[in-house]
């Protein structure tokens, strides 16, 4: 090589390592001001498609569970394509890179493909990828980058895996700052709930019998009142519709009352699938009658939980008209309870059931008050269920979590610890 070229290429280099250098400080920046994971995804996809100009890209991001790694972002690929695509998180490909944390670049390293298994070989090749890269944090396998391109001469150098790994790196601890700002912030939501279902149960067991005594006398003197008026006479419909006024005081005074009534359970060993059953039968007719499917996946194993029975059914049933009140007209709701795959320290089990509806669904700027007492999108509702819901489920040392998107639906998930010592059911 002419010493002109040689000189060249060395200015070119020292050119790419400080575009690099200075891609690297900004993305840095840049992810340090995100601590939404999708928005994160969204950036981390940008910069390196700025960089690298891949055909396609996948971000996967560990399931709840830990047990996978599945889609969180993704271009270039249809839809289809992404159907099952699944990484089992203790599989060859994530042992490897957890292993080895750099970029596997599959076309100069056959015998690593030959080590994988014939699914993680078969995903490779169906999504005619070229690179993997592990987003590794603390030696943990946080994610996995997958990039592809069909053109040719497409591909990395030796210096660009290196700012490939360190920019995976750093969006490695940006995932993981998102993901303990958003466990923070859970954790934060629970404790004001908490507070103040604490706050407004004190405040009805203190008014209670203040607001009850009157009523009944309220009462009393509307039905004798009422007994003295012709049917047919204007006044006794008022009279009755005043009558009907005082039991939903009456009904939103016991509500409240339930709010402070932390140390009533009636826990013994049951079978979750009971009280959710009877719930979902209660409401049948009632769903046919408005043209809307029920439909169950309950298994046919039990799953045994020490609960409150009558309680927890309370909860499966408000959860169960919610959906079919979101529906004006034909929908279906969507019952289902299995084991929840969560990584759990203390080694309890938990189990999982979700309810889900085709309905108008909840707007985001309602989403963080939908457990505040008095908080309701419902012109007749006292704004009492969810807080009622959320509440009972606190005290089984369980968690309730609602999604939702308008237009799509909402889906509810109830998180109950197992019986010590039950095994996984079989389904």
């Amino acid at each position: 090589m002419q010493p002109s070229l040689i000189f060249e290429e060395v200015v070119n280099r020292l050119r790419r390592r400080r575009v690099n250098r200075r891609a690297f400080q900004e993305f840095g920046r840049s992810l340090a001001l995100i601590v939404d994971r999708e928005a994160l995804e969204a950036s981390v996809a940008a910069r390196i498609r700025e960089l690298f100009d891949p055909d396609r890209m996948v971000i996967l991001e560990p399931d709840r569970g830990g047990t996978a790694f599945l889609p969180g972002f993704s271009f270039g690929l249809e839809e289809a394509e992404l159907e099952g695509l699944r990484v089992p998180a203790r599989g060859k490909l994530t042992r490897w890179l957890a292993v080895n944390q750099t970029c596997l670049v599959l076309d100069r390293q056959p015998g690593v493909q030959e080590y994988l298994d014939p699914a993680e070989r078969d995903l490779l090749d169906r999504l005619r990828l070229n690179l993997v890269v592990p987003m590794v944090s603390i030696n943990r396998l946080t994610g996995i980058l997958l990039l592809g391109s069909d053109r040719p001469g497409w591909g990395i150098g030796r210096s660009d895996v290196e700012l490939l790994n360190l920019l995976a790196s750093q969006a490695s601890l940006a995932f993981e700052n998102a993901e303990l700002y958003r466990t923070q912030r859970e954790r934060l939501d629970r404790l004001y709930r908490a507070e103040r279902l604490a706050a407004v149960g004190q405040l009805a067991a203190g008014v209670a019998h203040e607001i009850r005594n009157p009523l009944t006398a309220i009462r009393s003197t509307m039905q004798y009142l009422l007994r003295g008026l012709d049917p047919g006479e204007p006044r006794h419909e008022l009279v009755h519709e005043l009558l009907r006024e005082v039991d939903r005081i009456n009904s939103t005074v016991g509500g409240l009352l339930s709010l402070s009534r932390s140390g009533e359970l009636r826990k013994s060993d049951i079978d979750l699938l009971e009280p959710l059953g009877q719930a979902v039968q209660l409401l049948r007719a009632r769903a046919a009658e408005q043209g809307v499917e029920i439909e169950c996946n309950l298994g046919v194993g039990g799953l045994r939980i020490s609960g409150d029975a009558d309680q927890l059914k309370q909860v499966f049933l408000n959860l169960l008209i919610n959906a079919l009140q979101s529906m004006s007209a034909a929908g279906r709701i969507t019952v289902g309870a299995a084991p929840w795959p969560r990584h759990d320290p203390s080694g309890t089990r938990w189990v999982q059931v979700r309810i889900a509806d085709t309905g108008a669904g909840i707007p985001p700027e309602q989403m963080r008050r939908i457990f505040d007492p008095f908080y309701t999108t419902k012109r007749d509702g006292t704004g009492l269920g969810l807080a009622i819901c959320h509440g009972i489920i606190e005290q089984h040392q369980g968690e309730i979590q609602l999604e939702s998107e308008v237009g799509q639906g909402t889906a509810v998930s109830v998180r109950l610890p197992l019986s010590e010592g039950e095994p996984w059911p079989t389904f």
